[in-house]
């Protein structure tokens, strides 16, 4: 590990500079023109096979070991936030309104990293290693764009990992856990259809408004009521919309809600009661409705046998004192979740917050990505890959 530990230290400062690079230029999903080339340029010096315009503008290369082996990808978002900065930073956003408020560019750079460090590592590879740039992680859609061009393909593979820098995990620290640890992702719109009227006769009316109270309540019950309370799950309606005036009784009251849950099972019983609850409140009222219900993502569920692996690789490698199983799951989502419904695959966190810093959250517009966990996220990257080959 001495070999690596210096090979990584030679590349620390390029590895800062080209994270800052990526900082000052951000791009919204699917728009990743200028990060996505310059992604590709430094692949491309480092000899490997790189495809460009994937899913639009993703970045695939290939790293072709010397034996038969395994296919291990590496993964990383290209995308960042429509969102004006203020981090204060020398290198801050050039594009006024987007920002890498996630630390894409930070998660990037691991890649990147890593992509140098094992192409030293060429002969030593009893298979494959590919290092995907997915576009539009953060308004979702390019996983599935991955996947349908072909991604995960020529040659299959075998496992995928993505590590991401994360709030109130200690400087350096990288959880492992595994099972689930992001939630799934649903959302819904539902109209309810009163009848108009003037809001001083409501007896002649059927008032969408009230009944939209009523939903919301009930809706509420499902979670507090029908659901172990083990078993963690939300319905959070985040708007509501309708009327005209305030004497007027509307026709009609619109909500749009999401739902996020862990466990399967308990996904299809939300959706299932929220129809139910919906049909009853309405119908007891004289309403209608119209109801859709899209299910967006499925939970990050981490493969466990690959989660037990890379453990004792990290525990090894890093020591124990920088590696942890002690992560509770977050109530976010993340299109990670798609790879893994093809291949086993492992979401990593690594703690961004610096010694006595304040904990800031990712999305938020004094984010930094803290550059000495670089070193750490190289390493521990080239040492899943190096390792799960070796197995």
């Amino acid at each position: 590990m001495d070999q690596l530990d210096r090979q990584i230290g030679k590349i620390k400062q390029e590895l800062v500079s080209v994270r800052k690079e990526l900082h000052r230029i951000p791009e919204v999903g699917f728009q990743e023109y200028k990060t996505a080339a310059k992604v590709a340029e430094y692949l491309k010096n480092l000899g490997l096979e790189v495809q460009t315009g994937v899913a639009g503008t993703g970045v695939i290369a290939l790293l072709r070991g010397r034996g038969e082996g395994p296919t291990t990808a590496i993964r990383a978002c290209l995308d960042a936030l429509a969102m004006d900065e203020r981090s204060g930073v020398d290198y801050a956003s050039e594009h006024e309104g987007v920002f890498h408020g996630c630390g894409h560019d930070g998660n990037m750079t691991f890649v990147l990293g890593a992509a140098n460090i094992l192409s030293q590592y060429k002969d030593q590879l009893k298979g494959n290693v590919k290092f995907i740039f997915q576009p539009a992680e953060e308004e979702t859609g390019g996983a599935a764009a991955i996947i349908k061009a072909g991604g995960l393909k020529n040659p299959d593979v075998d496992a995928i990992v993505h590590l991401h820098n994360w709030p109130g995990i200690k400087e350096g620290v990288i959880a492992v856990k595994s099972g689930p640890v992001m939630t799934s992702s649903d959302l819904f719109q539902l109209e309810i259809i009163g009848t108009p009227g003037h809001g001083a006769w409501p007896h002649l009316a059927v008032d969408p408004v009230v009944v939209a109270a009523d939903v919301i309540s009930a809706f509420q019950n499902i979670i507090s009521r029908e659901i172990d309370p083990l078993k963690p799950a939300i319905i959070t309606i985040g708007k509501i919309y309708g009327g005209t005036a305030v004497n007027i009784i509307p026709q009609t009251i619109t909500l749009d809600g999401t739902v996020r849950t862990f466990d399967l099972e308990v996904r299809d019983f939300i959706q299932t009661r929220i129809e139910e609850v919906v049909k009853g409140v309405t119908q007891a009222a004289r309403a209608k409705y119209k109801l859709t219900f899209n299910r967006i993502m499925p939970p990050v569920i981490n493969d466990g046998q690959l989660a037990a692996k890379v453990s004792r690789s990290l525990s090894s490698s890093l020591g124990t004192d920088l590696v942890t199983d002690d992560f509770t799951p977050v109530m976010g989502c993340e299109e990670f979740s798609l790879f893994q419904q093809e291949v086993p695959g492992l979401f990593l966190y690594i703690g961004n917050d610096k010694e006595g810093g304040d904990v800031i959250p990712v999305h938020a517009p004094n984010y930094v990505f803290n550059d000495e966990i670089l070193v750490t996220g190289v390493k521990a990257l080239c040492k899943i890959v190096l390792d799960y080959q070796r197995d």
